[in-house]
């Protein structure tokens, strides 16, 4: 009979002793939002993969970092984890990121609106040669995948703006007939809608946007693990050397799966 009493009296006092506590047991129950950074900015004729390095930061209500960051390849993103004010009604809940290179020079800054207990996937992109460097930030579909299927989206970080006569690209599935894309017009940081399809090699044919007949590009593949999801980056295999044109871009093309982290 006493057990039932006592309990609710010590966790209330837990709680009360915390709250004039920073940092306390309330705070610690406050829902954040998780950001996934990979970095995919190359460095055209660079002398090494230093120039490619990017301290990132993400700064909402509180804020987060990670330095040192070189070119993203099979690794996974490390998370950064960042709290916002998203009560009902709050227009205040936008956040900001910033990208430095070694030297503490900026090579991005970008805001977007997030949501507290959703995550997120953040990709920096461009070429430092030519100053495009950018961000782009994707929320991550945090629903189940059926087993034996995998589902993805492709973010394209292959700057068409350096292979000549490619104005944007088009990918389709290896098996599918020519002219079957299920994604088109895909310029530097965009991405696709997510796709179903089996677990296994996944493996993609890009092409030249409305060619006619087909100008082939490259063809990737990396694999799926069933029940699954994947944020596939379509990236350059040396960011120091990035193609100038088709010919050359031919084996030179990379696909880098990344599955979500389980929720």
């Amino acid at each position: 009979m006493n057990v039932g009493f006592f309990v609710p009296v010590v966790v209330a006092a837990a709680l009360a002793s915390s709250c004039d506590d920073e940092g306390g047991l309330f705070d610690s129950l406050r829902s954040e939002s998780s950001v996934y950074y990979y970095n995919q900015i190359t460095s055209q004729g660079a002398a090494d993969q230093s120039n490619l390095t990017v301290d990132f930061t993400v700064e909402g209500d509180e804020s987060d970092s990670v330095n040192d960051v070189g070119y993203s390849r099979e690794d996974e993103a490390p998370e950064l984890n960042v709290r916002i004010d998203d009560s009902e009604n709050n227009e205040e809940n936008a956040v900001q990121f910033r990208g430095v290179n070694q030297n503490g020079a900026p090579l991005f800054t970008d805001q977007a609106r997030l949501n507290n207990d959703v995550s997120y996937t953040a990709v920096s992109y461009g070429d430092t040669s030519t100053g495009s460097e950018d961000l782009g930030v994707f929320q991550q579909d945090q629903s189940e995948v059926e087993t034996g299927s995998a589902r993805f989206r492709l973010i394209n970080t292959v700057d068409t703006d350096i292979i000549s006569d490619v104005f944007s690209l088009d990918v389709r599935y290896n098996d599918a007939d020519d002219g079957t894309y299920f994604a088109t017009d895909l310029g530097l940081g965009d991405a696709t809608d997510y796709q179903t399809t089996d677990a296994g090699s996944l493996n993609i044919v890009v092409v030249r946007n409305n060619s006619d007949p087909e100008e082939e590009i490259d063809r990737v593949d990396c694999s799926l693990n069933g029940g699954r999801a994947y944020d596939v980056i379509l990236a350059v295999n040396d960011p120091l050397d990035v193609p100038t044109d088709i010919d050359a871009a031919d084996g030179e093309l990379v696909l880098y799966c990344h599955p979500h982290e389980r929720t």
